[in-house]
Protein backbone atom coordinates (compact mmCIF):
# COMPACT_ATOMS: atom_id res chain seq x y z
CA UNK A 1 0.00 0.00 0.00
CA UNK A 2 0.80 3.59 -0.83
CA UNK A 3 0.96 4.56 2.84
CA UNK A 4 3.79 1.82 3.43
CA UNK A 5 5.99 2.90 0.87
CA UNK A 6 6.55 6.46 1.80
CA UNK A 7 7.41 7.70 4.83
CA UNK A 8 5.79 11.24 4.97
CA UNK A 9 2.73 9.14 5.61
CA UNK A 10 3.53 8.21 8.87
CA UNK A 11 4.48 11.21 10.09
CA UNK A 12 2.51 11.74 13.41
CA UNK A 13 -0.09 14.33 13.31
CA UNK A 14 0.70 15.83 9.91
CA UNK A 15 -2.80 14.28 8.06
CA UNK A 16 -5.82 14.00 8.60
CA UNK A 17 -7.52 10.45 9.54
CA UNK A 18 -9.72 9.26 6.38
CA UNK A 19 -13.00 8.98 7.56
CA UNK A 20 -13.45 5.50 5.91
CA UNK A 21 -10.39 2.91 5.71
CA UNK A 22 -10.76 -0.99 4.24
CA UNK A 23 -12.82 -2.33 7.11
CA UNK A 24 -15.91 0.50 6.67
CA UNK A 25 -18.85 -0.91 5.50
CA UNK A 26 -19.81 2.34 3.27
CA UNK A 27 -16.10 1.66 1.45
CA UNK A 28 -16.59 -2.34 0.88
CA UNK A 29 -19.84 -1.77 -0.35
CA UNK A 30 -18.73 0.70 -3.11
CA UNK A 31 -15.80 -2.11 -3.08
CA UNK A 32 -18.77 -4.62 -3.77
CA UNK A 33 -19.94 -2.31 -6.50
CA UNK A 34 -17.06 -1.66 -8.63
CA UNK A 35 -16.42 -3.97 -11.14
CA UNK A 36 -12.73 -6.47 -11.05
CA UNK A 37 -11.84 -4.51 -14.48
CA UNK A 38 -13.55 -0.97 -13.33
CA UNK A 39 -11.38 2.93 -13.85
CA UNK A 40 -10.95 3.37 -10.32
CA UNK A 41 -9.19 -0.10 -9.54
CA UNK A 42 -6.59 0.74 -12.22
CA UNK A 43 -5.92 4.12 -11.37
CA UNK A 44 -5.53 2.80 -7.28
CA UNK A 45 -3.31 -0.04 -8.37
CA UNK A 46 -1.11 2.49 -10.78
CA UNK A 47 -0.95 5.33 -7.78
CA UNK A 48 0.08 2.29 -5.25
CA UNK A 49 2.98 1.62 -7.53
CA UNK A 50 4.51 5.28 -7.30
CA UNK A 51 6.98 7.21 -5.30
CA UNK A 52 5.32 9.90 -3.61
CA UNK A 53 7.82 11.34 -0.95
CA UNK A 54 8.20 14.45 -2.86
CA UNK A 55 4.42 15.23 -3.16
CA UNK A 56 3.82 14.55 0.56
CA UNK A 57 7.11 16.96 1.07
CA UNK A 58 5.31 19.79 -0.63
CA UNK A 59 3.22 20.08 2.81
CA UNK A 60 5.07 22.03 5.23
CA UNK A 61 4.05 19.65 8.40
CA UNK A 62 2.54 23.45 10.43
CA UNK A 63 -0.80 24.67 10.82
CA UNK A 64 -3.79 22.65 9.70
CA UNK A 65 -3.88 18.96 8.99
CA UNK A 66 -4.13 18.26 5.83
CA UNK A 67 -5.50 15.70 3.82
CA UNK A 68 -3.50 12.73 2.22
CA UNK A 69 -1.79 13.96 -0.78
CA UNK A 70 -1.69 10.18 -2.45
CA UNK A 71 -5.72 9.73 -1.61
CA UNK A 72 -6.04 13.29 -3.48
CA UNK A 73 -3.78 11.77 -6.69
CA UNK A 74 -6.24 9.18 -6.70
CA UNK A 75 -8.77 11.30 -7.53
CA UNK A 76 -6.89 13.65 -9.49
CA UNK A 77 -5.93 10.92 -12.16
CA UNK A 78 -9.26 9.52 -12.16
CA UNK A 79 -10.98 12.45 -13.30
CA UNK A 80 -8.32 13.79 -15.34
CA UNK A 81 -9.23 10.43 -17.72
CA UNK A 82 -12.88 11.07 -17.62
CA UNK A 83 -12.24 14.38 -19.02
CA UNK A 84 -13.39 16.26 -15.33
CA UNK A 85 -10.27 18.51 -15.39
CA UNK A 86 -11.17 21.44 -13.26
CA UNK A 87 -10.98 21.68 -9.41
CA UNK A 88 -14.32 22.71 -9.10
CA UNK A 89 -15.43 19.12 -10.64
CA UNK A 90 -13.38 17.43 -8.32
CA UNK A 91 -14.88 18.87 -4.79
CA UNK A 92 -18.23 18.10 -6.54
CA UNK A 93 -17.41 14.68 -7.39
CA UNK A 94 -15.83 13.89 -4.23
CA UNK A 95 -19.10 14.38 -2.50
CA UNK A 96 -21.54 12.44 -5.05
CA UNK A 97 -19.49 9.97 -6.80
CA UNK A 98 -18.92 6.43 -5.53
CA UNK A 99 -16.45 5.86 -7.41
CA UNK A 100 -14.20 9.07 -6.70
CA UNK A 101 -15.63 8.62 -2.94
CA UNK A 102 -13.51 5.25 -3.04
CA UNK A 103 -11.12 6.10 -4.06
CA UNK A 104 -10.69 8.96 -1.59
CA UNK A 105 -11.67 6.56 1.22
CA UNK A 106 -14.27 9.10 2.10
CA UNK A 107 -12.33 12.34 2.51
CA UNK A 108 -14.56 16.01 1.13
CA UNK A 109 -11.61 18.69 0.35
CA UNK A 110 -13.31 21.88 -0.16
CA UNK A 111 -12.65 23.56 -3.39
CA UNK A 112 -9.71 26.03 -2.38
CA UNK A 113 -7.63 22.72 -1.09
CA UNK A 114 -8.24 21.28 -3.91
CA UNK A 115 -7.33 23.94 -6.36
CA UNK A 116 -4.20 24.61 -3.90
CA UNK A 117 -3.23 20.34 -4.88
CA UNK A 118 -3.06 20.96 -8.59
CA UNK A 119 -0.59 23.98 -7.69
CA UNK A 120 1.61 21.40 -5.32
CA UNK A 121 1.67 18.82 -8.35
CA UNK A 122 3.70 21.40 -10.52
CA UNK A 123 6.46 20.63 -8.41
CA UNK A 124 6.09 17.07 -9.25
CA UNK A 125 4.56 16.41 -12.11
CA UNK A 126 7.68 15.53 -13.90
CA UNK A 127 9.14 13.76 -11.47
CA UNK A 128 6.17 11.31 -11.73
CA UNK A 129 5.55 10.84 -15.10
CA UNK A 130 9.82 9.73 -15.32
CA UNK A 131 8.61 7.33 -12.61
CA UNK A 132 6.23 5.86 -15.26
CA UNK A 133 8.21 5.77 -17.86
CA UNK A 134 10.93 3.81 -16.12
CA UNK A 135 9.31 1.60 -14.83
CA UNK A 136 7.51 0.91 -18.53
CA UNK A 137 11.49 0.87 -19.82
CA UNK A 138 12.13 -2.05 -16.97
CA UNK A 139 9.37 -3.86 -17.55
CA UNK A 140 10.52 -3.87 -21.30
CA UNK A 141 6.95 -2.38 -22.41
CA UNK A 142 9.12 -0.12 -24.60
CA UNK A 143 13.05 1.10 -25.19
CA UNK A 144 11.88 4.67 -25.65
CA UNK A 145 13.95 4.79 -28.76
CA UNK A 146 11.43 5.90 -31.19
CA UNK A 147 9.06 8.51 -31.17
CA UNK A 148 7.08 9.98 -33.10
CA UNK A 149 6.50 14.12 -32.82
CA UNK A 150 3.60 16.64 -32.88
CA UNK A 151 2.35 19.54 -31.72
CA UNK A 152 -1.44 21.21 -31.26
CA UNK A 153 -2.64 24.60 -30.32
CA UNK A 154 -4.88 24.84 -26.76
CA UNK A 155 -7.38 27.58 -25.87
CA UNK A 156 -6.06 29.33 -23.20
CA UNK A 157 -8.81 30.24 -19.97
CA UNK A 158 -9.01 33.17 -21.10
CA UNK A 159 -11.22 35.79 -23.28
CA UNK A 160 -11.13 35.62 -26.76
CA UNK A 161 -13.10 39.17 -27.25
CA UNK A 162 -11.23 41.36 -25.02
CA UNK A 163 -7.34 41.92 -25.98
CA UNK A 164 -5.12 45.17 -24.91
CA UNK A 165 -2.26 46.96 -26.69
CA UNK A 166 0.57 48.51 -24.47
CA UNK A 167 -1.24 52.27 -24.74
CA UNK A 168 -4.11 50.92 -22.62
CA UNK A 169 -2.73 48.48 -20.68
CA UNK A 170 -0.77 51.55 -19.26
CA UNK A 171 -4.14 53.49 -19.00
CA UNK A 172 -5.76 51.10 -16.86
CA UNK A 173 -3.14 50.33 -14.26
CA UNK A 174 -2.53 54.05 -13.45
CA UNK A 175 -6.42 53.94 -12.90
CA UNK A 176 -6.75 51.08 -10.69
CA UNK A 177 -3.40 52.71 -9.14
CA UNK A 178 -5.51 55.74 -8.42
CA UNK A 179 -8.53 53.68 -7.23
CA UNK A 180 -6.30 52.01 -4.55
CA UNK A 181 -4.93 55.78 -3.50
CA UNK A 182 -8.15 57.24 -3.35
CA UNK A 183 -9.30 54.23 -1.09
CA UNK A 184 -6.43 54.57 1.05
CA UNK A 185 -6.66 58.01 1.81
CA UNK A 186 -10.23 58.15 2.67
CA UNK A 187 -11.20 59.62 -0.73
CA UNK A 188 -14.21 58.49 -2.53
CA UNK A 189 -13.43 56.62 -5.76
CA UNK A 190 -13.47 57.92 -9.08
CA UNK A 191 -11.65 58.31 -11.96
CA UNK A 192 -10.50 61.28 -13.65
CA UNK A 193 -9.96 61.65 -17.66
CA UNK A 194 -9.63 64.74 -19.49
CA UNK A 195 -11.92 66.34 -20.66
CA UNK A 196 -14.83 64.33 -19.47
CA UNK A 197 -17.01 64.39 -16.02
CA UNK A 198 -15.68 62.48 -12.98
CA UNK A 199 -17.27 59.08 -12.71
CA UNK A 200 -17.27 55.91 -10.83
CA UNK A 201 -14.62 53.26 -11.55
CA UNK A 202 -15.33 51.72 -14.84
CA UNK A 203 -17.28 48.42 -15.71
CA UNK A 204 -13.82 46.73 -16.12
CA UNK A 205 -12.29 47.39 -12.78
CA UNK A 206 -13.26 44.88 -9.63
CA UNK A 207 -15.53 46.80 -7.26
CA UNK A 208 -14.09 45.49 -3.96
CA UNK A 209 -11.26 46.73 -2.44
CA UNK A 210 -8.98 43.13 -2.22
CA UNK A 211 -10.32 42.68 -5.93
CA UNK A 212 -8.70 45.67 -7.15
CA UNK A 213 -5.60 45.20 -5.77
CA UNK A 214 -5.40 41.49 -7.39
CA UNK A 215 -6.15 43.31 -10.65
CA UNK A 216 -3.03 45.52 -9.94
CA UNK A 217 -0.94 43.12 -9.41
CA UNK A 218 -1.89 41.21 -12.56
CA UNK A 219 -2.16 44.19 -14.32
CA UNK A 220 1.44 45.14 -13.53
CA UNK A 221 2.65 41.45 -14.35
CA UNK A 222 1.17 41.61 -17.79
CA UNK A 223 3.27 44.63 -18.07
CA UNK A 224 6.13 42.98 -17.79
CA UNK A 225 5.14 40.29 -20.47
CA UNK A 226 4.24 43.07 -22.66
CA UNK A 227 7.74 44.90 -22.50
CA UNK A 228 9.09 41.44 -23.26
CA UNK A 229 6.56 41.29 -26.34
CA UNK A 230 7.91 44.87 -28.14
CA UNK A 231 11.68 44.27 -27.08
CA UNK A 232 11.01 40.84 -29.20
CA UNK A 233 9.35 42.58 -31.88
CA UNK A 234 12.30 45.22 -32.13
CA UNK A 235 14.71 42.59 -32.92
CA UNK A 236 13.01 41.19 -35.90
CA UNK A 237 14.30 42.16 -39.37
CA UNK A 238 12.35 45.26 -40.17
CA UNK A 239 10.13 43.55 -42.78
CA UNK A 240 8.72 41.41 -40.25
CA UNK A 241 8.06 44.28 -37.43
CA UNK A 242 4.59 44.75 -36.07
CA UNK A 243 3.01 48.29 -35.23
CA UNK A 244 3.13 48.89 -31.65
CA UNK A 245 -0.61 49.18 -31.30
CA UNK A 246 -1.18 45.86 -32.97
CA UNK A 247 0.79 43.96 -30.68
CA UNK A 248 -1.79 43.06 -27.68
CA UNK A 249 -2.61 40.83 -24.73
CA UNK A 250 -5.44 38.90 -23.59
CA UNK A 251 -5.72 40.02 -19.55
CA UNK A 252 -7.04 36.89 -18.31
CA UNK A 253 -3.62 34.95 -19.13
CA UNK A 254 -1.27 37.53 -20.96
CA UNK A 255 1.70 34.67 -21.03
CA UNK A 256 -0.88 32.76 -24.09
CA UNK A 257 0.48 34.05 -27.40
CA UNK A 258 -2.75 35.37 -29.57
CA UNK A 259 -3.24 33.43 -32.76
CA UNK A 260 -5.61 31.52 -34.87
CA UNK A 261 -6.22 27.89 -33.55
CA UNK A 262 -7.15 24.67 -35.40
CA UNK A 263 -11.10 25.68 -35.83
CA UNK A 264 -9.76 28.80 -37.43
CA UNK A 265 -10.79 30.99 -34.51
CA UNK A 266 -8.61 33.74 -33.23
CA UNK A 267 -8.13 33.48 -29.61
CA UNK A 268 -4.76 33.39 -26.74
CA UNK A 269 -3.67 29.73 -26.77
CA UNK A 270 -1.20 27.44 -26.01
CA UNK A 271 1.42 25.13 -27.94
CA UNK A 272 1.40 21.57 -26.83
CA UNK A 273 4.01 19.48 -27.75
CA UNK A 274 3.47 15.45 -27.65
CA UNK A 275 6.13 12.79 -28.26
CA UNK A 276 4.29 9.12 -28.92
CA UNK A 277 6.04 5.97 -28.63
CA UNK A 278 6.03 4.14 -32.48
CA UNK A 279 6.07 0.57 -30.00
CA UNK A 280 3.75 1.06 -27.62
CA UNK A 281 0.36 3.96 -26.92
CA UNK A 282 3.09 5.51 -24.30
CA UNK A 283 3.89 8.84 -24.73
CA UNK A 284 7.40 9.77 -24.10
CA UNK A 285 7.53 13.38 -23.11
CA UNK A 286 5.35 16.53 -23.37
CA UNK A 287 5.59 20.10 -22.82
CA UNK A 288 3.32 23.31 -23.45
CA UNK A 289 4.89 26.38 -25.45
CA UNK A 290 3.74 29.91 -25.16
CA UNK A 291 3.93 30.15 -28.86
CA UNK A 292 1.75 29.95 -31.74
CA UNK A 293 3.46 27.06 -33.69
CA UNK A 294 5.92 24.37 -33.60
CA UNK A 295 9.51 26.05 -34.97
CA UNK A 296 12.13 25.43 -32.33
CA UNK A 297 10.19 22.80 -29.93
CA UNK A 298 12.30 20.15 -31.24
CA UNK A 299 15.44 21.06 -29.28
CA UNK A 300 13.16 21.18 -25.96
CA UNK A 301 11.46 18.02 -26.51
CA UNK A 302 14.75 15.96 -26.80
CA UNK A 303 16.00 17.13 -23.85
CA UNK A 304 12.59 16.19 -22.29
CA UNK A 305 12.62 13.04 -23.33
CA UNK A 306 16.40 12.05 -22.05
CA UNK A 307 14.94 13.64 -18.62
CA UNK A 308 11.92 11.68 -18.41
CA UNK A 309 12.79 8.50 -19.65
CA UNK A 310 16.46 8.12 -19.37
CA UNK A 311 16.64 6.72 -22.11
CA UNK A 312 18.70 8.49 -25.45
CA UNK A 313 16.69 8.56 -28.12
CA UNK A 314 17.76 6.86 -31.76
CA UNK A 315 14.76 7.78 -34.64
CA UNK A 316 12.27 10.75 -34.32
CA UNK A 317 9.76 10.96 -36.92
CA UNK A 318 8.35 14.52 -37.21
CA UNK A 319 6.35 16.61 -40.18
CA UNK A 320 7.94 19.46 -41.80
CA UNK A 321 7.82 22.27 -39.34
CA UNK A 322 10.40 20.44 -37.67
CA UNK A 323 13.29 19.45 -40.38
CA UNK A 324 14.61 23.04 -40.44
CA UNK A 325 18.46 22.92 -41.12
CA UNK A 326 19.08 24.13 -37.41
CA UNK A 327 16.68 21.21 -36.16
CA UNK A 328 18.74 18.86 -37.77
CA UNK A 329 21.88 19.93 -36.69
CA UNK A 330 20.35 20.04 -33.15
CA UNK A 331 18.82 16.07 -34.13
CA UNK A 332 23.08 15.32 -35.34
CA UNK A 333 24.64 16.82 -32.21
CA UNK A 334 22.35 14.67 -30.06
CA UNK A 335 23.10 11.22 -31.94
CA UNK A 336 19.07 10.65 -33.27
CA UNK A 337 18.13 10.44 -36.57
CA UNK A 338 15.38 12.42 -37.97
CA UNK A 339 12.63 11.15 -40.24
CA UNK A 340 10.34 13.87 -42.13
CA UNK A 341 9.86 15.92 -44.83
CA UNK A 342 12.06 18.60 -45.95
CA UNK A 343 10.17 22.39 -46.38
CA UNK A 344 6.88 20.46 -47.46
CA UNK A 345 3.68 19.15 -47.18
CA UNK A 346 0.59 17.67 -48.57
CA UNK A 347 0.13 20.75 -50.42
CA UNK A 348 3.53 22.47 -51.39
CA UNK A 349 3.27 20.55 -54.90
CA UNK A 350 -0.19 21.99 -55.82
CA UNK A 351 0.91 25.58 -54.54
CA UNK A 352 4.05 25.91 -55.98
CA UNK A 353 3.06 24.32 -59.49
CA UNK A 354 6.46 23.87 -62.26
CA UNK A 355 9.10 26.26 -61.14
CA UNK A 356 9.76 28.93 -63.69
CA UNK A 357 13.57 28.95 -63.15
CA UNK A 358 16.14 25.34 -62.96
CA UNK A 359 15.81 24.82 -59.26
CA UNK A 360 18.66 24.21 -57.38
CA UNK A 361 18.43 20.36 -57.05
CA UNK A 362 19.87 21.27 -61.14
CA UNK A 363 23.30 21.83 -59.82
CA UNK A 364 25.54 19.82 -59.02
CA UNK A 365 27.60 20.77 -55.39
CA UNK A 366 31.46 19.37 -55.58
CA UNK A 367 32.02 19.12 -52.13
CA UNK A 368 35.97 19.02 -52.78
CA UNK A 369 36.07 22.39 -54.49
CA UNK A 370 32.77 24.17 -52.49
CA UNK A 371 31.24 24.93 -55.27
CA UNK A 372 28.36 24.04 -57.43
CA UNK A 373 28.56 23.40 -61.32
CA UNK A 374 25.32 24.62 -63.21
CA UNK A 375 23.67 22.37 -65.82
CA UNK A 376 26.26 23.93 -68.77
CA UNK A 377 29.35 22.69 -66.70
CA UNK A 378 30.32 26.10 -65.38
CA UNK A 379 31.98 26.70 -61.95
CA UNK A 380 30.12 29.02 -59.56
CA UNK A 381 32.13 30.52 -56.97
CA UNK A 382 31.49 31.60 -53.03
CA UNK A 383 30.66 35.18 -53.41
CA UNK A 384 28.83 35.97 -49.69
CA UNK A 385 27.26 35.40 -46.54
CA UNK A 386 24.69 36.30 -44.71
CA UNK A 387 23.41 35.08 -41.44
CA UNK A 388 19.60 34.50 -40.62
CA UNK A 389 18.09 34.54 -36.96
CA UNK A 390 15.96 31.57 -36.59
CA UNK A 391 13.25 31.04 -33.82
CA UNK A 392 14.77 30.25 -30.42
CA UNK A 393 17.49 33.15 -30.64
CA UNK A 394 19.17 30.96 -33.13
CA UNK A 395 20.84 31.54 -36.13
CA UNK A 396 21.75 29.29 -39.62
CA UNK A 397 24.54 31.32 -42.18
CA UNK A 398 23.79 30.97 -45.70
CA UNK A 399 26.19 31.01 -48.20
CA UNK A 400 25.82 32.68 -51.46
CA UNK A 401 27.36 31.17 -55.10
CA UNK A 402 27.44 33.02 -58.21
CA UNK A 403 28.02 32.17 -62.07
CA UNK A 404 30.23 34.42 -63.71
CA UNK A 405 27.52 37.09 -65.73
CA UNK A 406 29.94 36.33 -68.90
CA UNK A 407 28.72 32.55 -69.02
CA UNK A 408 24.92 33.59 -68.51
CA UNK A 409 24.70 35.91 -71.04
CA UNK A 410 25.89 33.82 -74.08
CA UNK A 411 24.59 30.60 -72.00
CA UNK A 412 21.60 28.57 -74.36
CA UNK A 413 19.49 28.08 -71.39
CA UNK A 414 19.68 31.72 -69.76
CA UNK A 415 15.84 32.51 -69.92
CA UNK A 416 15.17 28.74 -67.90
CA UNK A 417 17.80 29.97 -65.87
CA UNK A 418 17.79 33.45 -64.25
CA UNK A 419 15.37 36.50 -64.82
CA UNK A 420 19.28 38.66 -65.29
CA UNK A 421 21.43 36.97 -66.99
CA UNK A 422 24.19 40.12 -66.60
CA UNK A 423 23.90 38.96 -62.34
CA UNK A 424 24.70 36.03 -63.25
CA UNK A 425 22.26 32.96 -61.71
CA UNK A 426 23.25 33.02 -57.86
CA UNK A 427 22.64 29.45 -55.62
CA UNK A 428 22.07 29.74 -52.44
CA UNK A 429 23.74 27.01 -49.64
CA UNK A 430 23.20 26.76 -46.28
CA UNK A 431 25.43 25.94 -43.72
CA UNK A 432 23.74 21.98 -42.92
CA UNK A 433 23.35 21.41 -46.33
CA UNK A 434 24.81 18.20 -46.14
CA UNK A 435 21.92 16.76 -43.21
CA UNK A 436 19.26 17.93 -45.74
CA UNK A 437 20.63 16.11 -48.39
CA UNK A 438 21.02 13.09 -45.89
CA UNK A 439 17.71 13.58 -44.81
CA UNK A 440 16.36 13.47 -48.18
CA UNK A 441 17.81 10.09 -49.03
CA UNK A 442 16.41 8.63 -45.98
CA UNK A 443 12.67 9.62 -46.64
CA UNK A 444 13.49 8.07 -50.27
CA UNK A 445 14.49 4.36 -48.78
CA UNK A 446 11.61 2.09 -48.34
CA UNK A 447 12.73 2.20 -44.79
CA UNK A 448 12.19 5.50 -44.61
CA UNK A 449 8.91 5.52 -45.90
CA UNK A 450 7.50 2.30 -44.15
CA UNK A 451 8.52 3.85 -40.76
CA UNK A 452 7.22 7.17 -41.26
CA UNK A 453 3.69 5.62 -41.76
CA UNK A 454 3.54 4.41 -38.22
CA UNK A 455 3.72 8.49 -37.18
CA UNK A 456 0.53 9.38 -38.45
CA UNK A 457 -0.92 5.73 -36.41
CA UNK A 458 0.28 7.42 -32.91
CA UNK A 459 0.98 10.92 -32.29
CA UNK A 460 -2.64 11.76 -34.93
CA UNK A 461 -4.31 9.41 -33.30
CA UNK A 462 -3.14 10.59 -29.51
CA UNK A 463 -4.44 14.13 -29.95
CA UNK A 464 -7.69 12.79 -31.24
CA UNK A 465 -7.88 11.06 -27.64
CA UNK A 466 -7.14 13.49 -25.29
CA UNK A 467 -9.24 16.39 -27.62
CA UNK A 468 -12.87 14.31 -27.75
CA UNK A 469 -12.79 11.80 -24.45
CA UNK A 470 -10.55 13.61 -21.96
CA UNK A 471 -12.04 17.34 -23.68
CA UNK A 472 -8.59 19.01 -24.21
CA UNK A 473 -9.85 21.66 -26.29
CA UNK A 474 -9.09 24.66 -23.80
CA UNK A 475 -7.24 24.81 -20.70
CA UNK A 476 -9.32 24.77 -17.30
CA UNK A 477 -6.77 26.98 -15.43
CA UNK A 478 -4.44 29.87 -16.26
CA UNK A 479 -0.75 29.88 -16.88
CA UNK A 480 2.28 28.44 -18.48
CA UNK A 481 2.91 26.19 -16.10
CA UNK A 482 -0.43 25.54 -14.84
CA UNK A 483 -0.89 24.56 -18.27
CA UNK A 484 2.20 22.41 -18.10
CA UNK A 485 1.07 20.68 -15.34
CA UNK A 486 -2.85 19.84 -16.54
CA UNK A 487 -0.96 17.91 -19.72
CA UNK A 488 1.01 16.20 -17.00
CA UNK A 489 -1.74 14.84 -15.53
CA UNK A 490 -3.13 13.54 -18.57
CA UNK A 491 0.10 12.11 -19.43
CA UNK A 492 0.52 10.71 -16.23
CA UNK A 493 -2.60 8.85 -16.20
CA UNK A 494 -2.57 7.87 -19.69
CA UNK A 495 0.83 5.94 -19.24
CA UNK A 496 -0.15 4.91 -15.80
CA UNK A 497 -2.94 2.94 -17.82
CA UNK A 498 -0.97 1.46 -19.98
CA UNK A 499 1.59 -0.20 -17.64
CA UNK A 500 -1.14 -1.29 -15.67
CA UNK A 501 -3.07 -2.99 -18.45
CA UNK A 502 0.29 -4.49 -19.48
CA UNK A 503 0.55 -6.89 -17.45
CA UNK A 504 -3.11 -7.76 -17.17
CA UNK A 505 -3.41 -9.25 -21.18
CA UNK A 506 -7.15 -10.48 -20.39
CA UNK A 507 -8.53 -6.79 -19.09
CA UNK A 508 -6.19 -4.71 -21.72
CA UNK A 509 -8.11 -2.33 -23.43
CA UNK A 510 -7.10 -0.96 -27.49
CA UNK A 511 -5.21 1.92 -27.03
CA UNK A 512 -6.33 5.27 -27.13
CA UNK A 513 -10.14 4.09 -26.81
CA UNK A 514 -12.46 5.25 -24.00
CA UNK A 515 -13.70 1.91 -21.71
CA UNK A 516 -17.28 2.01 -20.68
CA UNK A 517 -16.27 2.33 -17.08
CA UNK A 518 -14.81 5.28 -18.73
CA UNK A 519 -17.75 6.93 -19.66
CA UNK A 520 -19.21 7.07 -16.18
CA UNK A 521 -19.30 10.19 -14.75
Amino acid sequence: MVIERNGYCNVPGRWKKPPWDEDSPRWLEIEAALAADHLAREIREMVGQLRLDDLFATYAGVGRKAYRPDLMLRVVLYEMRLGHRSPAEWQRHACENSPVRWLAMGIRPSRSRWYDFGDRLTKVIDDLNAQILHLAVERSITTASRSALDGTLIGANSSRHKFLNQQTLERRTAQLQQAIDDEKYGQTLSIVTPGKPVITGPAWMAKTSSGREDQHWRFQAAGVIMCGLHRENAERPAHQRRAAKKIKISIGDPEAPLSIDKEKVFRPLYNVQLAYDLESPLILAYDVFAQPNDNGTLEPMLRRHERLTGCKLEKIFADSTYTSAVDLAACESAGVEMYGPYQENSLSGKKRGKPKYLPKSEFQWMQDEQVYVCPQGHRMGRVGQETRRQSGNRHLKIIQYRCPPQHCCTCPRQTSCTKNPKSGRTVKRNEHEDLVERLRQRMQTIEGMLLYKLRGQTVELGYADFKQHRKLRRFTRRGLQRASTEIGLLVLAHNGLTIVRAVQPQNKAPPNRVTPEEIET
